[in-house]
């Protein structure tokens, strides 16, 4: 009997052993089909930080003289006035102007009026974004009050913008009690 269990035994062994080296020879044992899936899906993430929103214009702007009592206009160029919008928001974004009044520096008595200080929004140029939806203000305009340069609506202004020759025009009415001297007043740009 104990023959008898050891030849089953051995005939069992002999057949897993043939069975095993046929699949073998044969190429239809496939291990990575047994332990892993044939394809698989990786997701990648890249969160994108929010930039800037940024303006930036010439330091100085020098107009022509202008002689105490004689009316006249006095001309200068803002040559260029730079936007940048990266913020990835497409908010849109104005830029507005104001000034205050001129006041010469060796008395402090004597002004022009910012009512008297104009401008006429020069040329729009895109270096990155579209023009769409971003304008220049057209036409003169006192600084008596807050005054708009460019605009970029919603969903639009998203890149690099320039403003390009904004004229400046003191109009000046000739007082005869004007003080002589250098007079100066801010600027102040704001984008937002």
């Amino acid at each position: 009997m104990k023959t008898k269990k050891q030849q089953i035994k051995q005939k069992i062994i002999a057949t897993l052993v043939v069975s095993f080296m046929f699949i073998m020879v044969s190429g239809t044992f496939n291990v990575t089909s047994i332990l892993a899936a044939t394809t698989t899906y990786t997701n990648l993430i890249q969160n994108m930080d929010q930039g800037n929103l940024e303006l930036d214009a010439p330091y100085n702007v020098a107009f022509n003289n202008l002689s105490v009592g004689v009316a006249a206009n006095s001309l200068a160029n803002l040559d260029q006035v730079n936007m940048r919008d990266y913020r990835g928001t497409a908010a849109g974004w104005t830029v507005v102007g104001y000034t205050n009044n001129l006041q010469v520096s060796s008395a402090g008595i004597n002004n022009i009026s910012n009512a008297s200080i104009w401008w006429n929004p020069g040329t729009l140029t895109n270096f990155q974004g579209s023009s769409t939806g971003v304008t220049p203000a057209s036409g003169w305009a006192s600084f008596g009050s807050q005054r708009t340069l460019v605009s970029a609506s919603a969903n639009n202004g998203m890149g690099n913008y320039r403003v390009s020759n904004t004229q400046l025009n003191i109009v000046y009415n000739g007082r005869i009690d004007q003080l002589q001297g250098t007079y100066s007043c801010v600027l102040t740009m704001t984008i937002s």
